[in-house]
């Protein structure tokens, strides 16, 4: 199962302080749950910013819209994506957003199996089985090593900004 950083990094998730069209990030909670098929990532997020609901939404379409696949820590795939985001007004220039995100197991390696024999079938690729195999096999760890990847820099990236926030926390404490 992919935990809630995953999700995060995957779904490529703002932090405190981003910037999501002309709206600023205030804060970002993802939670993680496991449902009777698949995982659910309930969202909450503050954005301030001008322009209304209006602005609001043209700033997290393109988050909301995304879709992605993992893999868990198993190499399972996952398909993550989002639900419809419900948007509150806060008062002023600020804005909750809150939403579920989704994950469910999808079966990747068997769709991509299929696909590969129906291109060997159009002598597209090669039509020994083992060398399909092969190249599924190449692809997934490909993909299994970019989502390291893309994890490992997110994670990166969020302890920089706690540490950036901790250290503002620390300034604001002694002024």
């Amino acid at each position: 199962m992919p935990f809630e950083m995953k999700f995060r990094a995957m779904m490529d998730m703002p932090l405190a302080c981003d910037r999501l069209g002309n709206m600023t990030v205030e804060s970002v909670t993802v939670g993680h749950e496991g449902r009777a098929v698949g995982y659910a990532y309930p969202l909450h997020m503050v954005l301030r910013g001008p322009g209304g609901l209006a602005a609001v939404t043209r700033a997290i379409k393109p988050l909301f819209s995304k879709r992605c696949t993992t893999f868990s820590g198993y190499g399972t795939p996952y398909h993550l994506w989002f639900g419809k985001p419900a948007i509150e007004r806060l008062g002023g220039d600020r804005y909750a957003v809150t939403a579920e995100g989704a994950g469910v197991r999808v079966h990747l390696e068997a769709d991509l199996t299929r696909f590969c024999d129906y291109l060997a079938a159009q002598d597209l690729l090669p039509a020994a089985p083992e060398e399909r195999t092969a190249l599924v096999e190449r692809y997934l760890g490909g993909c299994r090593a970019e989502v390291g990847n893309l994890v490992a820099r997110y994670q990166r990236r969020s302890d920089r900004a706690e540490t950036a926030d901790h250290s503002q926390s620390a300034a604001d404490d002694i002024a």
